[in-house]
């Protein structure tokens, strides 16, 4: 394992990211042990990036925002923002600058995403909707 996939597991561990459980006995049929979830990471991400489980949904997240039928535009600010970078640098698209600002170098990576997910020409418009979110969540 090289150092830089070492230290982003020793982060995903120190963050809880990644979770291994284990019941108290076998015959104790009150404990039950929490669902397992993997983190997942890209070797070239700057954002740490895994899986997110909930009760109707599932995929990556970097954690900022779990929003998946929200719109997000080009101006928005944020942590909207901020995950739509991650996730499109998880995917070796994102922009110059994480910073959380919607601009045109994160328009950009938007479209190329959505490019690379089959979207016709006239729905890469690099604008975030359900469509988009579910090309960036869904691997």
């Amino acid at each position: 394992m090289n150092r830089r996939k070492g230290l982003v597991l020793l982060a995903a561990v120190a963050c809880g990211l990644a979770v291994s459980t284990t019941s108290a006995s076998a015959a104790d049929a009150s404990v039950v042990a929490p669902k397992v979830t993997t983190s997942v990471v890209h070797p070239d991400s700057r954002c740490l990036v895994w899986t997110k489980e909930t009760t109707n949904y599932i995929g990556l997240t970097a954690g900022y925002s779990w929003a998946w039928n929200v719109t997000v535009r080009p101006g928005a600010t944020g942590d909207r923002a901020k995950e739509i970078q991650c996730l499109t640098d998880y995917y070796g698209e994102g922009p110059s600058a994480l910073d959380g600002v919607y601009g045109p170098a994160t328009t950009a990576a938007v479209k190329r995403v959505q490019a690379r997910c089959g979207f016709s020409s006239a729905e890469q418009d690099g604008i975030v909707g359900p469509m988009t979110w579910r090309c960036l969540r869904i691997p």
